[in-house]
């Protein structure tokens, strides 16, 4: 058997194949329904969501915001609050079990639930990456 080194952009790309792969959308949905919302209040102090927590600025559009406290994941357009969620890891974007050491993400109780792969977070910059759609959204911590 031959073996073959992965290079950065091809494991990323096994990585969104393995948000997007799963069962079919109705599938989806009742394995959804199942999952329980569970917040651990001492998740933000350690690990991934602790490193995310505070306000970040879109890349893209600066009126783009993002809130980011405790296990609450609100979004904001020109300031105004649009959604307020839970932000609750998992292990994977297919199987979607709570898991505070998982690098993916779902936003509970959006329309349409979409898991995130983290991708990056540092004390400057944080970037995630749509599951779905294959998009990457790229902030910049806010003063």
């Amino acid at each position: 058997m031959k073996k073959s080194v992965f290079s950065g952009l091809a494991l990323a790309s096994i990585l969104l194949v393995s948000c997007a792969a799963g069962d079919s959308e109705a599938d989806r949905d009742e394995s959804n329904a199942l999952l329980p919302v569970v917040i651990d209040p001492a998740a933000a102090q350690t690990g991934y969501l602790a490193e995310m927590q505070g306000s970040w600025v879109s890349d893209e559009d600066s009126q783009n915001t993002l809130l980011i406290e405790g296990s609450s994941f609100q979004t904001l357009h020109q300031g105004n609050p649009k959604d307020v969620v839970p932000i609750i890891f998992v292990d994977s974007c297919k199987t979607q079990v709570p898991d505070m050491t998982g690098k993916a993400f779902i936003l509970r109780g959006k329309e349409k639930q979409t898991c995130y792969l983290l991708y990056s977070v540092s004390e400057e910059k944080l970037s995630y990456i749509d599951g779905t759609r294959g998009r990457t959204s790229r902030f910049t911590r806010n003063e």
